[in-house]
């Protein structure tokens, strides 16, 4: 059995599939999914207010900007600037953006992985030993030790003295990108799963 849809049907099906971005999973009802006369309006508004804007890695920062100013979703603000990096180079680009119109819209979002972050702690405590130095007498051999100079040092007890709140935990940044990359790399189906779409 065929069914015959009038052309208005059709293009409202055409338009609610082209809605989709991310496997059906976003829908952004203030600019659609193609760039409009909206979209074009924010990449004026994005060269004038922010000329220098060329890093990729200054879409979150210059996004969040445009979100407060123009009372828009970041999640959509994201997807803006983003396409707006893409197609213009903004240092050679002199149009009005209007080529660009009817052109679909790439999407660009925040996500976010529940993991572990390595950390590494600082202990203070106390250990009883000896300081060595050189000196005419006891006083030369003290005032040294006042200016924190010795020759050397060795400890003589094995019992740490240390009050356990005292330990500063820091997040390992020598260490955090290789562990990340171990993580993803060794149980890359299992944490699939746990990756969320920031929608703000």
């Amino acid at each position: 059995m065929k069914i015959k849809l009038r052309e208005s049907q059709y293009n409202r099906l055409l338009k609610e599939n082209d809605k989709d971005f991310l496997d059906g999973s976003v829908n952004f009802k203030e600019i659609g999914n193609k760039v409009n006369k909206f979209v074009i309006k924010c990449f004026n508004f994005i060269r004038k207010q922010y000329p220098n804007f060329k890093e990729l890695r200054d879409i979150p920062n210059y996004a969040w900007n445009l979100s407060k100013e123009l009372a828009l979703p970041k999640s959509v603000c994201l997807v803006i600037y983003y396409n707006y990096f893409l197609k213009i180079d903004s240092e050679k680009y002199e149009g009005d953006f209007s080529e660009f119109l009817g052109e679909p819209l790439e999407f660009y979002g925040e996500f976010e992985l529940s993991e572990e972050i390595p950390v590494r702690g600082y202990l203070a405590g106390y250990q009883m030993g000896t300081y060595t130095g050189y000196a005419t007498n006891q006083e030369e051999f003290l005032n040294q030790l006042e200016d924190g100079e010795y020759y050397d040092y060795d400890t003589t007890d094995q019992y740490v003295e240390y009050d356990g709140m005292d330990i500063d935990w820091e997040i390992d940044d020598g260490y955090i990108d290789d562990h990340i990359s171990q993580r993803v790399g060794d149980n890359r189906d299992d944490i699939e799963g746990e990756v969320k779409l920031i929608d703000n």
